[in-house]
């Protein structure tokens, strides 16, 4: 049986962006016709419908989404191959696209991966980890770091850090000068929240759900920043992994007691990509970066027990 052809999966990959068959022959430079022709050949041979018309939209059906999704990656490793040939082991030219849910864990990491590889052009895309790993598993993305309590069994996971989920509030806040919360006293105190697309959010409310406590979320906003300066201001309190924010003399960060408000970052890709000469050079510089970082935590923790045993001594 005739296989799908390279041509055809270029064409369903143009058509499931641009959603017109005009739009997708410009951006193959080929013709109209011959557009509507390869997806007509496609459905009439194989006997199924991977499109339809509304209005002026041509979109895909369920089955021509996944045929379209498999044929990314078909695409993306084409295009990767190709690289590898061209600039063979030394990365002397090329790009990455990466997915970033914190890219305050990164202000070393891609430094350092710029320095060792000037001529790779680095895309990077911030976003809330659920997103980053779609586009992950769809080819958009090459890697990603993500928020998660496990590792992915769809994806390569490089684990990079352990982070502890914590409370902060401004200094003139009530709480400001407590050692730590209890979560029942979060129960009907006003919160700043990110989306609940946040997987730090995500993890917190899976934590408080278990013990019926419900905060009162007052504003709810997408754009990290922009909670922080709310926070600032006196609305409520907010949530944050314990690195996420650095430091900054105007809020106070507090541990909350009660559950486990821990969470993990890893750097993710799809199996299939780990050895790839970008992306595996990249992922050997975050591993390298994340045992630096696991062995300052361990010294900063080893110092906190040692002036905690001075005070009490």
């Amino acid at each position: 049986m005739e296989r799908i052809s390279l041509p055809q999966i270029r064409v369903l990959d143009a058509v499931a962006t641009e959603k017109n068959f005009s739009r997708a022959a410009a951006r193959l430079g080929i013709t109209q016709p011959a557009v509507s022709t390869h997806l007509r050949d496609l459905q009439k041979r194989y006997g199924i419908n991977i499109y339809f018309r509304r209005g002026n939209k041509i979109l895909l059906t369920p089955l021509g989404n996944e045929l379209a999704n498999s044929g990314r990656k078909v695409l993306g490793l084409l295009e990767r191959m190709d690289h590898q040939i061209r600039d063979a082991a030394h990365l002397k030219a090329g790009k990455i696209k990466i997915g970033l849910s914190c890219h305050y864990f990164v202000t070393k990491l891609l430094p350092k991966f710029i320095k060792v590889y000037p001529g790779i052009k680095i895309k990077a895309n911030i976003g809330h980890s659920g997103k980053l790993k779609e586009e992950v598993l769809s080819c958009q993305l090459d890697v990603a770091e993500v928020t998660a309590i496990e590792p992915d069994p769809l994806l390569y996971n490089l684990k990079f850090s352990e982070q502890r989920i914590l409370l902060f509030v401004s200094q003139d806040h009530p709480w400001a000068g407590q050692p730590c919360i209890n979560m029942e006293q979060l129960n009907g105190e006003k919160m700043v929240a990110l989306s609940n697309k946040s997987m730090t959010r995500q993890i917190f409310n899976m934590n408080l759900d278990g013990k019926g406590v419900r905060p009162d979320i007052v504003l709810e906003l997408d754009n990290w920043e922009t909670m922080k300066e709310t926070v600032m201001a006196g609305v409520g309190f907010g949530i944050a992994l314990e690195d996420e924010f650095g430091p900054d003399d105007r809020l106070v960060k507090i541990p909350i007691k009660g559950a486990s408000f821990k969470a993990n970052q890893y750097f993710v890709c799809l199996p299939e990509y780990r050895e790839l000469n970008v992306v595996s050079a990249f992922l050997d510089i975050a591993k390298k970066e994340g045992e630096k970082y696991r062995i300052l935590k361990q010294i900063e923790k080893m110092n906190s027990k040692e002036k905690k045993n001075e005070k009490t001594g």
